[in-house]
């Protein structure tokens, strides 16, 4: 009878004990989470039509975007990869970014969360407000908003998702002749705290902040304050070693890629602001190469 009670014991004890390690064997996944945000370039002005055969988009790659954004899929919810721009026939670096990313990082789990504008400035629809009590640009409030919801979504099914970093492509709203060019002459101490603000609104202190060169053709009658905005983007990149520098902060040069002008049956033969389907899938492919070599130091 003792033998059978101790029998007994030893089986109860190891069930509960199952039991209760039963969870930490299905622990959440963990979601490497790349933020992108920014203006036209960012939105996307490519043609999904121009894309070439030879690439493939890895739609084990996740994509939440606005319902600012238009997209073959309905917006706010996690999709396959897919295209999310102003219109459901153009997309951003979202394609390439994503796929790269993938390509690389095979053993892992990759998530991407979109907001931008077309025609959007930092200095006043992307201004993070010296704290998140204090009065915020539009564009950013829908940002953190998708951002959250995104997060938010990721949670309920379980998963664990980490803000690994954020791609950013804007700044010709910005070189524009306003106010005497103080704008333009602001944008890199403005780019400075929108990367600071954004850390601390999404609680992700080592988030990665990449980003690309503003408008690849110089216009100084449109855009006089171009050179200013890209002085700035340089110097607050970590490589830069200026009071401006900001750690993690990736300045990837833009300005040699192929334009919306020279786009296959392009509607547009006179646009030298916009990257094209190949300069977009490229640009995508720069930020993940960028992230990559900074992440296998």
């Amino acid at each position: 009878m003792i033998a059978h009670r101790n029998l007994f014991t030893t089986w109860a004890t190891y069930l509960l004990g199952v039991l209760f390690m039963a969870p930490l064997s299905l622990q959440a996944e963990e979601v490497n989470v790349v933020l992108i945000g920014g203006q036209s370039n960012a939105t996307g002005q490519g043609y999904v039509n121009n894309i070439p055969s030879s690439f493939k988009t890895n739609e084990h790659v996740t994509l939440y975007y606005s319902k600012y954004l238009k997209g073959p899929r309905k917006a706010e919810q996690w999709v396959p990869l897919s295209p999310a721009s102003e219109s459901p026939d153009r997309f951003g670096a979202e394609l390439s970014l994503g796929t790269a990313l993938q390509a690389q990082f095979p053993n892992k789990r990759w998530a991407l969360i979109k907001h931008a504008l077309s025609g959007s400035n930092l200095y006043s629809q992307w201004n993070p407000g010296k704290s998140a009590t204090d009065t915020q640009g539009p564009e950013y409030v829908k940002f953190i908003q998708t951002v959250r919801q995104g997060l938010q979504a990721l949670k309920q099914k379980g998963d664990t998702p980490i803000i690994k970093a954020m791609v950013w492509q804007q700044g010709e709203a910005d070189a524009r002749d306003i106010a005497g060019m103080k704008v333009s002459k602001a944008y890199g101490a403005n780019l400075k705290h929108l990367i600071e603000r954004l850390r601390e609104d999404l609680q992700a202190p080592d988030m990665w902040f990449v980003y690309g060169s503003v408008l690849p053709v110089p216009d100084p009658k449109r855009f006089p304050g171009r050179e200013m905005v890209l002085q700035g983007q340089k110097d607050v990149a970590a490589s830069g070693k200026t009071p401006l520098s900001t750690s993690k902060a990736i300045h990837v040069p833009a300005d040699d890629l192929q334009l919306r002008s020279t786009d296959y049956k392009t509607p547009l033969p006179g646009d030298t602001i916009h990257l094209g389907t190949y300069g977009i899938l490229t640009l995508g492919d720069r930020f993940a190469n960028a992230l990559k070599k900074e992440w296998e130091k």
